[in-house]
Protein backbone atom coordinates (compact mmCIF):
# COMPACT_ATOMS: atom_id res chain seq x y z
CA UNK A 1 0.00 0.00 0.00
CA UNK A 2 1.42 3.36 -1.02
CA UNK A 3 -0.17 6.51 0.33
CA UNK A 4 -0.05 9.26 -2.28
CA UNK A 5 1.54 12.50 -1.21
CA UNK A 6 0.90 15.61 -3.24
CA UNK A 7 3.35 16.85 -5.84
CA UNK A 8 4.27 20.54 -5.62
CA UNK A 9 3.81 22.70 -8.68
CA UNK A 10 6.52 25.16 -7.72
CA UNK A 11 9.54 25.19 -5.47
CA UNK A 12 9.46 26.74 -2.02
CA UNK A 13 11.52 29.78 -1.11
CA UNK A 14 13.34 31.08 1.94
CA UNK A 15 10.75 32.57 4.28
CA UNK A 16 13.23 34.17 6.66
CA UNK A 17 12.70 37.69 5.30
CA UNK A 18 9.02 37.37 4.36
CA UNK A 19 6.71 39.92 5.95
CA UNK A 20 3.17 39.20 7.12
CA UNK A 21 0.54 39.70 4.45
CA UNK A 22 -3.23 39.95 4.51
CA UNK A 23 -5.28 36.98 3.31
CA UNK A 24 -5.77 38.72 -0.03
CA UNK A 25 -2.06 39.54 -0.38
CA UNK A 26 -1.00 36.02 0.56
CA UNK A 27 -3.12 34.62 -2.25
CA UNK A 28 -0.84 36.33 -4.75
CA UNK A 29 2.48 36.41 -2.88
CA UNK A 30 2.89 32.98 -1.32
CA UNK A 31 4.59 30.25 -3.33
CA UNK A 32 1.94 27.84 -4.61
CA UNK A 33 2.57 24.29 -3.52
CA UNK A 34 -0.42 22.75 -5.30
CA UNK A 35 -3.74 23.39 -7.03
CA UNK A 36 -6.74 21.14 -6.42
CA UNK A 37 -10.44 20.87 -6.97
CA UNK A 38 -11.03 20.37 -3.24
CA UNK A 39 -8.75 20.94 -0.25
CA UNK A 40 -9.89 19.44 3.06
CA UNK A 41 -8.27 21.02 6.13
CA UNK A 42 -8.05 18.54 9.00
CA UNK A 43 -7.92 14.72 8.85
CA UNK A 44 -10.18 13.85 11.73
CA UNK A 45 -13.14 11.60 11.05
CA UNK A 46 -15.03 14.50 9.45
CA UNK A 47 -12.09 15.37 7.25
CA UNK A 48 -11.44 11.77 6.23
CA UNK A 49 -15.11 11.39 5.30
CA UNK A 50 -15.06 14.67 3.35
CA UNK A 51 -11.91 13.72 1.45
CA UNK A 52 -13.24 10.25 0.59
CA UNK A 53 -16.55 11.70 -0.60
CA UNK A 54 -14.91 14.41 -2.70
CA UNK A 55 -12.40 12.05 -4.33
CA UNK A 56 -15.03 9.41 -5.05
CA UNK A 57 -17.10 12.14 -6.73
CA UNK A 58 -14.21 12.71 -9.14
CA UNK A 59 -12.52 15.72 -7.53
CA UNK A 60 -8.76 16.06 -7.33
CA UNK A 61 -8.60 16.16 -3.54
CA UNK A 62 -5.93 17.04 -0.99
CA UNK A 63 -6.28 16.26 2.71
CA UNK A 64 -4.09 18.41 5.00
CA UNK A 65 -3.29 17.28 8.55
CA UNK A 66 -1.16 18.79 11.35
CA UNK A 67 -0.20 15.36 12.73
CA UNK A 68 1.81 12.66 10.98
CA UNK A 69 -1.23 10.41 10.55
CA UNK A 70 -4.99 10.67 10.02
CA UNK A 71 -7.76 10.31 12.58
CA UNK A 72 -7.67 13.45 14.72
CA UNK A 73 -9.41 12.81 18.03
CA UNK A 74 -9.94 9.18 16.95
CA UNK A 75 -6.16 8.52 16.91
CA UNK A 76 -4.08 11.51 18.04
CA UNK A 77 -6.62 12.15 20.79
CA UNK A 78 -6.64 8.44 21.78
CA UNK A 79 -10.43 8.38 21.87
CA UNK A 80 -10.54 4.85 20.53
CA UNK A 81 -14.29 4.31 20.32
CA UNK A 82 -17.28 5.40 18.27
CA UNK A 83 -20.51 5.86 20.19
CA UNK A 84 -22.91 3.49 18.46
CA UNK A 85 -25.73 5.80 17.40
CA UNK A 86 -25.92 4.10 14.00
CA UNK A 87 -29.20 2.41 14.88
CA UNK A 88 -32.59 3.52 16.11
CA UNK A 89 -34.11 2.33 19.38
CA UNK A 90 -35.70 -0.52 17.41
CA UNK A 91 -32.35 -1.59 15.99
CA UNK A 92 -33.01 -0.30 12.48
CA UNK A 93 -30.15 1.36 10.56
CA UNK A 94 -30.39 5.13 10.82
CA UNK A 95 -27.05 6.06 9.25
CA UNK A 96 -25.67 5.02 5.87
CA UNK A 97 -22.65 5.71 3.68
CA UNK A 98 -19.07 6.43 4.71
CA UNK A 99 -19.72 6.49 8.51
CA UNK A 100 -20.77 2.84 8.38
CA UNK A 101 -17.90 1.96 6.07
CA UNK A 102 -15.40 3.49 8.51
CA UNK A 103 -16.85 1.64 11.51
CA UNK A 104 -16.65 -1.61 9.56
CA UNK A 105 -13.04 -0.88 8.57
CA UNK A 106 -11.99 -0.16 12.16
CA UNK A 107 -13.76 -3.23 13.54
CA UNK A 108 -12.31 -5.41 10.79
CA UNK A 109 -8.79 -4.13 11.50
CA UNK A 110 -9.25 -4.87 15.21
CA UNK A 111 -10.45 -8.40 14.48
CA UNK A 112 -14.22 -8.62 14.98
CA UNK A 113 -15.63 -7.32 11.71
CA UNK A 114 -19.34 -6.61 11.51
CA UNK A 115 -20.13 -8.20 14.86
CA UNK A 116 -20.29 -4.69 16.34
CA UNK A 117 -23.67 -4.28 14.63
CA UNK A 118 -25.22 -6.77 17.05
CA UNK A 119 -24.52 -4.63 20.12
CA UNK A 120 -25.37 -1.23 21.59
CA UNK A 121 -21.90 -0.55 22.91
CA UNK A 122 -19.20 1.61 21.36
CA UNK A 123 -17.21 0.46 18.34
CA UNK A 124 -13.85 0.05 20.09
CA UNK A 125 -10.68 -0.28 18.01
CA UNK A 126 -6.88 -0.35 18.12
CA UNK A 127 -5.65 3.16 17.26
CA UNK A 128 -2.45 2.01 15.49
CA UNK A 129 -4.41 -0.33 13.24
CA UNK A 130 -6.91 2.49 12.76
CA UNK A 131 -4.23 4.69 11.22
CA UNK A 132 -3.53 1.99 8.64
CA UNK A 133 -7.24 1.43 8.01
CA UNK A 134 -7.82 5.14 7.37
CA UNK A 135 -4.84 5.36 5.05
CA UNK A 136 -5.99 2.30 3.12
CA UNK A 137 -9.34 3.98 2.45
CA UNK A 138 -7.59 7.17 1.35
CA UNK A 139 -5.27 5.26 -0.97
CA UNK A 140 -8.14 3.41 -2.60
CA UNK A 141 -10.00 6.68 -3.20
CA UNK A 142 -6.84 8.35 -4.61
CA UNK A 143 -6.90 11.12 -2.03
CA UNK A 144 -3.61 13.02 -1.85
CA UNK A 145 -2.36 13.84 1.64
CA UNK A 146 -0.06 16.34 3.30
CA UNK A 147 1.03 15.52 6.86
CA UNK A 148 2.80 17.70 9.43
CA UNK A 149 1.31 20.82 7.88
CA UNK A 150 -0.70 23.28 9.96
CA UNK A 151 -3.56 25.08 8.26
CA UNK A 152 -2.59 28.64 9.15
CA UNK A 153 -5.30 30.69 7.42
CA UNK A 154 -7.75 30.98 4.58
CA UNK A 155 -6.62 32.60 1.33
CA UNK A 156 -9.25 35.04 0.14
CA UNK A 157 -10.08 36.98 -2.97
CA UNK A 158 -12.56 39.43 -1.51
CA UNK A 159 -15.25 37.30 0.11
CA UNK A 160 -14.27 34.15 -1.78
CA UNK A 161 -11.97 31.50 -0.27
CA UNK A 162 -9.49 30.38 -2.92
CA UNK A 163 -7.39 28.05 -0.79
CA UNK A 164 -5.45 27.87 2.45
CA UNK A 165 -2.02 28.91 3.67
CA UNK A 166 -0.16 26.11 5.40
CA UNK A 167 2.92 26.05 7.61
CA UNK A 168 5.37 23.15 7.36
CA UNK A 169 9.11 22.47 7.23
CA UNK A 170 9.00 24.10 3.80
CA UNK A 171 7.75 27.34 5.37
CA UNK A 172 4.50 29.11 4.55
CA UNK A 173 2.92 28.07 1.27
CA UNK A 174 -0.37 28.30 -0.60
CA UNK A 175 -2.68 25.42 -1.46
CA UNK A 176 -5.24 26.61 -3.99
CA UNK A 177 -8.65 25.02 -4.46
CA UNK A 178 -11.98 25.56 -6.13
CA UNK A 179 -13.63 24.68 -2.81
CA UNK A 180 -12.19 24.34 0.71
CA UNK A 181 -13.73 22.10 3.37
CA UNK A 182 -12.99 23.24 6.92
CA UNK A 183 -12.74 20.03 8.94
CA UNK A 184 -10.33 21.42 11.53
CA UNK A 185 -13.02 21.07 14.21
CA UNK A 186 -12.18 24.56 15.48
CA UNK A 187 -13.49 26.45 12.42
CA UNK A 188 -9.94 27.67 11.79
CA UNK A 189 -10.45 28.31 8.08
CA UNK A 190 -13.85 29.92 8.53
CA UNK A 191 -12.60 32.24 11.27
CA UNK A 192 -9.59 33.45 9.27
CA UNK A 193 -11.79 33.84 6.20
CA UNK A 194 -13.88 36.38 8.07
CA UNK A 195 -16.99 34.23 8.54
CA UNK A 196 -18.99 35.05 11.68
CA UNK A 197 -18.19 32.49 14.39
CA UNK A 198 -18.96 31.84 18.04
CA UNK A 199 -16.65 30.55 20.76
CA UNK A 200 -17.33 28.23 23.70
CA UNK A 201 -15.68 29.90 26.67
CA UNK A 202 -15.86 27.03 29.17
CA UNK A 203 -15.93 23.73 27.33
CA UNK A 204 -14.84 20.32 28.65
CA UNK A 205 -11.53 18.84 27.49
CA UNK A 206 -9.66 15.65 28.43
CA UNK A 207 -6.24 14.14 27.86
CA UNK A 208 -6.80 10.46 27.11
CA UNK A 209 -4.22 7.77 27.82
CA UNK A 210 -3.83 4.03 27.50
CA UNK A 211 -2.64 1.33 29.86
CA UNK A 212 -0.76 -1.71 28.61
CA UNK A 213 -0.16 -5.19 30.03
CA UNK A 214 -3.68 -5.41 31.44
CA UNK A 215 -5.27 -8.78 32.18
CA UNK A 216 -8.46 -7.79 30.40
CA UNK A 217 -10.14 -11.14 31.05
CA UNK A 218 -9.63 -10.75 34.81
CA UNK A 219 -10.96 -7.20 34.66
CA UNK A 220 -14.10 -8.30 32.82
CA UNK A 221 -14.58 -11.37 35.04
CA UNK A 222 -14.75 -9.06 38.03
CA UNK A 223 -18.03 -7.69 36.64
CA UNK A 224 -19.32 -11.19 35.91
CA UNK A 225 -18.93 -11.90 39.61
CA UNK A 226 -19.95 -8.45 40.79
CA UNK A 227 -22.51 -7.08 38.30
CA UNK A 228 -23.61 -4.53 40.89
CA UNK A 229 -20.26 -2.77 40.37
CA UNK A 230 -21.00 -2.15 36.71
CA UNK A 231 -22.92 1.16 36.32
CA UNK A 232 -25.92 -0.05 34.31
CA UNK A 233 -27.82 2.46 32.16
CA UNK A 234 -25.21 5.13 32.58
CA UNK A 235 -23.63 6.77 29.52
CA UNK A 236 -24.89 3.81 27.45
CA UNK A 237 -28.44 2.45 27.55
CA UNK A 238 -27.57 -1.11 28.56
CA UNK A 239 -26.97 -3.44 31.49
CA UNK A 240 -23.93 -5.55 32.56
CA UNK A 241 -25.16 -8.61 30.67
CA UNK A 242 -25.22 -6.66 27.41
CA UNK A 243 -21.72 -5.29 28.07
CA UNK A 244 -20.43 -8.81 28.77
CA UNK A 245 -22.13 -10.18 25.66
CA UNK A 246 -20.30 -7.65 23.50
CA UNK A 247 -17.01 -8.63 25.12
CA UNK A 248 -17.63 -12.33 24.53
CA UNK A 249 -18.58 -11.67 20.90
CA UNK A 250 -16.13 -8.92 19.90
CA UNK A 251 -13.38 -8.92 22.51
CA UNK A 252 -14.10 -5.30 23.44
CA UNK A 253 -15.40 -4.05 26.77
CA UNK A 254 -16.82 -0.65 27.63
CA UNK A 255 -16.86 0.71 31.16
CA UNK A 256 -19.05 3.81 30.84
CA UNK A 257 -18.02 7.41 31.34
CA UNK A 258 -18.76 8.56 34.87
CA UNK A 259 -18.79 4.95 36.01
CA UNK A 260 -15.75 5.34 38.23
CA UNK A 261 -17.79 7.59 40.50
CA UNK A 262 -20.15 4.67 41.13
CA UNK A 263 -17.54 1.92 41.63
CA UNK A 264 -16.49 0.97 45.16
CA UNK A 265 -12.83 0.61 44.18
CA UNK A 266 -12.53 4.25 43.14
CA UNK A 267 -14.47 5.41 46.18
CA UNK A 268 -12.02 3.53 48.40
CA UNK A 269 -9.03 5.00 46.53
CA UNK A 270 -10.40 8.46 47.23
CA UNK A 271 -11.10 7.64 50.88
CA UNK A 272 -7.53 6.34 51.24
CA UNK A 273 -6.18 9.61 49.83
CA UNK A 274 -4.68 7.95 46.74
CA UNK A 275 -6.97 9.50 44.12
CA UNK A 276 -7.12 13.27 44.48
CA UNK A 277 -10.31 14.97 43.27
CA UNK A 278 -8.25 17.37 41.18
CA UNK A 279 -4.78 17.23 39.63
CA UNK A 280 -3.73 20.66 38.51
CA UNK A 281 -6.49 21.99 36.25
CA UNK A 282 -8.01 18.51 35.84
CA UNK A 283 -11.08 17.65 37.91
CA UNK A 284 -13.39 14.58 37.91
CA UNK A 285 -10.41 12.24 38.04
CA UNK A 286 -12.78 9.38 38.92
CA UNK A 287 -14.94 9.68 35.76
CA UNK A 288 -12.92 6.79 34.27
CA UNK A 289 -14.47 5.68 31.02
CA UNK A 290 -12.52 2.60 29.88
CA UNK A 291 -12.25 0.85 26.51
CA UNK A 292 -10.66 -2.57 26.88
CA UNK A 293 -9.27 -4.74 24.06
CA UNK A 294 -8.86 -8.44 24.80
CA UNK A 295 -6.67 -8.89 21.72
CA UNK A 296 -3.90 -6.54 22.88
CA UNK A 297 -4.30 -6.30 26.65
CA UNK A 298 -4.74 -2.56 26.22
CA UNK A 299 -7.20 -0.30 28.02
CA UNK A 300 -7.84 3.27 26.91
CA UNK A 301 -8.97 5.67 29.63
CA UNK A 302 -10.93 8.91 29.39
CA UNK A 303 -11.07 10.68 32.74
CA UNK A 304 -10.63 14.16 34.14
CA UNK A 305 -11.92 17.41 32.71
CA UNK A 306 -10.24 20.73 32.10
CA UNK A 307 -12.75 23.54 31.58
CA UNK A 308 -11.72 26.50 29.43
CA UNK A 309 -11.78 28.07 25.99
CA UNK A 310 -10.26 25.35 23.79
CA UNK A 311 -8.50 27.93 21.61
CA UNK A 312 -6.22 29.15 24.41
CA UNK A 313 -2.72 27.71 23.73
CA UNK A 314 -1.46 28.41 27.24
CA UNK A 315 -4.36 26.53 28.81
CA UNK A 316 -4.05 23.73 26.28
CA UNK A 317 -0.41 23.37 27.31
CA UNK A 318 -1.30 23.39 31.01
CA UNK A 319 -4.01 20.80 30.46
CA UNK A 320 -1.60 18.49 28.65
CA UNK A 321 1.01 18.83 31.41
CA UNK A 322 -1.52 18.24 34.17
CA UNK A 323 -3.27 15.52 32.17
CA UNK A 324 -0.04 13.59 31.79
CA UNK A 325 0.56 13.73 35.55
CA UNK A 326 -3.03 12.64 36.06
CA UNK A 327 -2.53 9.62 33.79
CA UNK A 328 0.28 8.27 35.97
CA UNK A 329 -1.59 9.02 39.20
CA UNK A 330 -4.70 7.22 37.94
CA UNK A 331 -2.58 4.32 36.64
CA UNK A 332 -1.18 3.80 40.14
CA UNK A 333 -4.73 3.66 41.50
CA UNK A 334 -5.68 1.07 38.89
CA UNK A 335 -2.70 -1.11 39.79
CA UNK A 336 -3.62 -1.08 43.46
CA UNK A 337 -7.41 -1.21 43.39
CA UNK A 338 -8.76 -2.62 40.10
CA UNK A 339 -8.67 -6.36 39.24
CA UNK A 340 -6.53 -7.16 36.21
CA UNK A 341 -4.37 -4.03 36.40
CA UNK A 342 -1.66 -5.17 38.83
CA UNK A 343 1.07 -5.07 36.16
CA UNK A 344 -0.38 -2.28 34.02
CA UNK A 345 1.72 0.67 32.85
CA UNK A 346 1.08 3.90 30.98
CA UNK A 347 1.61 2.84 27.37
CA UNK A 348 0.99 6.30 25.99
CA UNK A 349 -0.72 9.63 26.48
CA UNK A 350 -2.58 11.37 23.69
CA UNK A 351 -0.62 13.51 21.25
CA UNK A 352 -3.48 16.02 21.19
CA UNK A 353 -5.71 17.29 23.97
CA UNK A 354 -9.26 16.04 23.51
CA UNK A 355 -10.94 19.37 22.79
CA UNK A 356 -14.66 18.64 22.68
CA UNK A 357 -15.94 21.99 21.44
CA UNK A 358 -14.36 25.38 20.77
CA UNK A 359 -15.39 27.57 17.83
CA UNK A 360 -18.32 27.14 15.46
CA UNK A 361 -20.26 28.96 12.77
CA UNK A 362 -22.70 31.72 13.35
CA UNK A 363 -24.07 30.69 9.99
CA UNK A 364 -26.85 31.52 7.58
CA UNK A 365 -28.93 28.79 9.17
CA UNK A 366 -28.98 27.50 12.74
CA UNK A 367 -29.37 23.80 13.45
CA UNK A 368 -31.34 23.38 16.70
CA UNK A 369 -31.89 20.54 19.19
CA UNK A 370 -35.49 20.24 17.99
CA UNK A 371 -34.20 19.29 14.54
CA UNK A 372 -32.73 16.11 16.02
CA UNK A 373 -36.20 14.81 16.87
CA UNK A 374 -37.11 11.37 15.55
CA UNK A 375 -38.41 11.61 12.01
CA UNK A 376 -37.49 15.27 11.51
CA UNK A 377 -37.05 15.91 7.79
CA UNK A 378 -35.45 18.84 5.98
CA UNK A 379 -36.03 20.04 2.40
CA UNK A 380 -32.25 20.29 1.85
CA UNK A 381 -31.26 16.99 3.47
CA UNK A 382 -27.69 15.87 2.78
CA UNK A 383 -27.45 13.14 5.41
CA UNK A 384 -29.30 11.28 8.12
CA UNK A 385 -28.33 10.46 11.68
CA UNK A 386 -29.88 9.25 14.92
CA UNK A 387 -30.34 11.46 17.96
CA UNK A 388 -30.89 10.38 21.53
CA UNK A 389 -32.53 11.25 24.81
CA UNK A 390 -30.48 11.47 27.99
CA UNK A 391 -32.49 9.98 30.87
CA UNK A 392 -30.89 9.44 34.28
CA UNK A 393 -31.63 5.77 34.98
CA UNK A 394 -28.70 4.70 37.16
CA UNK A 395 -29.60 5.00 40.84
CA UNK A 396 -26.17 5.88 42.20
CA UNK A 397 -25.37 9.30 43.69
CA UNK A 398 -24.71 12.03 41.10
CA UNK A 399 -25.11 9.47 38.30
CA UNK A 400 -24.81 10.64 34.72
CA UNK A 401 -27.58 10.08 32.19
CA UNK A 402 -27.43 7.48 29.45
CA UNK A 403 -27.65 8.04 25.71
CA UNK A 404 -30.85 6.32 24.57
CA UNK A 405 -31.22 6.36 20.80
CA UNK A 406 -34.52 7.60 19.38
CA UNK A 407 -37.03 5.71 17.28
CA UNK A 408 -36.14 7.33 13.95
CA UNK A 409 -33.40 9.31 12.24
CA UNK A 410 -33.27 13.05 11.57
CA UNK A 411 -32.04 14.96 8.53
CA UNK A 412 -28.86 17.00 8.28
CA UNK A 413 -29.74 20.25 6.44
CA UNK A 414 -27.23 21.48 3.87
CA UNK A 415 -27.76 25.07 5.02
CA UNK A 416 -25.92 24.56 8.31
CA UNK A 417 -22.67 23.76 6.41
CA UNK A 418 -22.59 27.22 4.77
CA UNK A 419 -20.85 30.21 6.40
CA UNK A 420 -22.30 33.68 6.20
CA UNK A 421 -20.57 36.31 4.03
CA UNK A 422 -18.02 33.84 2.63
CA UNK A 423 -18.07 31.76 -0.57
CA UNK A 424 -15.96 28.80 -1.65
CA UNK A 425 -16.07 27.20 1.82
CA UNK A 426 -18.02 24.39 3.50
CA UNK A 427 -17.84 23.10 7.06
CA UNK A 428 -16.82 19.46 7.36
CA UNK A 429 -16.72 18.82 11.11
CA UNK A 430 -19.87 18.38 13.16
CA UNK A 431 -18.80 20.50 16.10
CA UNK A 432 -18.21 23.59 13.93
CA UNK A 433 -21.32 23.79 11.74
CA UNK A 434 -23.94 26.50 12.15
CA UNK A 435 -25.81 25.28 15.23
CA UNK A 436 -27.42 26.56 18.40
CA UNK A 437 -24.65 24.80 20.35
CA UNK A 438 -21.42 23.14 19.12
CA UNK A 439 -22.05 19.83 20.90
CA UNK A 440 -25.21 18.98 18.94
CA UNK A 441 -23.42 17.22 16.05
CA UNK A 442 -19.98 16.66 17.58
CA UNK A 443 -20.05 12.87 18.16
CA UNK A 444 -18.05 10.77 15.74
CA UNK A 445 -20.94 9.35 13.73
CA UNK A 446 -22.53 12.76 13.25
CA UNK A 447 -19.27 14.41 12.27
CA UNK A 448 -18.75 11.74 9.61
CA UNK A 449 -22.24 12.40 8.26
CA UNK A 450 -21.35 16.11 8.08
CA UNK A 451 -17.99 15.33 6.46
CA UNK A 452 -19.41 13.14 3.72
CA UNK A 453 -22.06 15.75 2.92
CA UNK A 454 -19.48 18.54 2.73
CA UNK A 455 -17.04 16.54 0.61
CA UNK A 456 -19.67 15.46 -1.88
CA UNK A 457 -21.06 18.99 -2.14
CA UNK A 458 -17.58 20.46 -2.59
CA UNK A 459 -16.82 18.05 -5.44
CA UNK A 460 -20.10 18.81 -7.20
CA UNK A 461 -19.55 22.57 -6.83
CA UNK A 462 -16.02 22.27 -8.24
CA UNK A 463 -17.25 20.18 -11.16
CA UNK A 464 -20.03 22.63 -12.02
CA UNK A 465 -17.83 25.67 -11.48
CA UNK A 466 -20.12 27.35 -8.97
CA UNK A 467 -20.01 28.34 -5.32
CA UNK A 468 -21.31 25.78 -2.79
CA UNK A 469 -24.30 27.96 -1.88
CA UNK A 470 -25.29 28.09 -5.59
CA UNK A 471 -24.81 24.37 -6.26
CA UNK A 472 -28.08 22.64 -7.20
CA UNK A 473 -29.26 20.59 -4.24
CA UNK A 474 -30.53 17.87 -6.55
CA UNK A 475 -26.99 17.35 -7.91
CA UNK A 476 -25.55 17.07 -4.39
CA UNK A 477 -28.22 14.61 -3.30
CA UNK A 478 -27.69 12.50 -6.42
CA UNK A 479 -23.97 12.28 -5.69
CA UNK A 480 -24.62 11.29 -2.07
CA UNK A 481 -27.05 8.61 -3.17
CA UNK A 482 -24.34 7.21 -5.44
CA UNK A 483 -22.24 6.96 -2.29
CA UNK A 484 -24.91 4.88 -0.51
CA UNK A 485 -26.39 7.73 1.54
CA UNK A 486 -30.14 7.27 1.91
CA UNK A 487 -31.84 10.65 2.20
CA UNK A 488 -35.00 10.29 0.11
Amino acid sequence: MTLRHFEPVSESQDFGMMKAFTAEEELHRLPVRGRFDVVVAGAGLGGISAALAAARAGARTLLVERNGFPGGVATAGMCCSIFNCYFTAQGKPGVTGIPVEIADALARATGYGRKWRRHKGHVIYDIELAKLAFERLLVEAEVQVLYNAWTASALRDGSVVRGVAVESKAGREALLADVVVDATGDADVAATAGAPVRTEERALHSLCFRLGNVDVAAFVDFFRRHPDQYPAYMDVHWDPNEALAQFDDCGTFLFPHGGGMQMAAFQKAQADGNLPATIGCMDSTDACQMHALRQTGMVHVVTGFARFNGLDPDKITRSILDGRRMAHTVAAVYRRYIPGFRNAFVAGTAANLGVRTSRWLDGEFTFTPEMMAAGNRQPDAVGRAVGWDHPVLHRGPNAWGCQKCRSDSFDLPYRCLLPRNVDGLLMGAGRSVGAAAPHLLRVMVHTMVVGQAAGAAAAVAARLGCFPRETPLEAIQMELEKQNVRIR
